[in-house]
């Protein structure tokens, strides 16, 4: 008999740029490894956020969930955004600055954003790519999603159907095994809850390899 998972959100914590790039986009065994997924995915998924977001170099987008900084490093080179950051993991946060390499990005933790938005800060867009189906208190998210935004503000999501928790199930002799454990919540209620909906769509295959044909979604949405 196997006991309750423990959740463990340390797999975020990387030691260099290939291994985080391994959990950052998962090599699904469907045809399509983590470089051919990082090369095709990147321009699809910039594409899908400037048709939606509208963004120039006055806009300000928080990245949530950034990672090393694959989508704010594409959407600062291609339109001169700035881009706040948000990860859990502190290697993650490192390893972003040198990989979008800008004075227009600032990474930072959940908690140092948060003191951000209480003083006022206020963005004009957000995003969240593959990030929430992860999260073990989705609304909480959400709720930092919606509460970051200006008036009119927008918000990108693009995530899976299904829940996926990183966590560690004990095994009997002492063994333990890792994996990503689902739960009952529905993030994609949850985000219509919050915010008015403007547009959903279902990733495109031939450029989102191993995803849109499980289910992922990506939703516009709008405060």
């Amino acid at each position: 008999m196997t006991t309750a998972p423990t959740y463990f959100p340390n797999i975020f914590d990387v030691a260099d740029e290939r291994s985080a790039k391994a959990i950052i986009l998962t090599d699904e065994g469907q045809g399509a490894d983590t470089e051919a997924r990082w090369t095709l995915e990147t321009p699809y998924v910039l594409e899908l956020l400037r048709a939606g977001l509208a963004l120039g170099p006055d806009s300000l987008v928080l990245d949530y969930g950034c990672g090393i900084g694959r989508m704010a490093k594409a959407m600062i080179d291609a339109t001169g955004c700035s881009v706040i950051g948000v990860d859990i993991s502190p290697s993650m946060r490192r390893l972003a600055v040198d990989y979008v390499g800008s004075d227009r990005f600032l990474s930072v933790s959940p908690g140092q954003f948060d003191t951000l938005v209480r003083r006022g800060l206020r963005m004009q867009a957000a995003i969240s790519i593959w990030v929430l189906q992860h999260c073990l208190a989705p609304a909480e998210d959400v709720s930092r999603l919606r509460g970051c935004l200006a008036e009119n503000g927008r918000c990108f999501v693009l995530n899976m159907p299904k829940r996926a928790v990183p966590a560690v199930h004990s095994q009997p002799a002492g063994k333990s095994q890792f994996l990503w454990a689902q739960d009952s919540i529905d993030v994609q209620a949850l985000l219509r809850t919050a915010f008015k909906v403007e547009g959903v769509g279902v990733p495109d295959t031939r450029r989102a390899p191993n995803m849109g044909d499980v289910g992922a979604y990506w939703m516009l949405l709008r405060i």
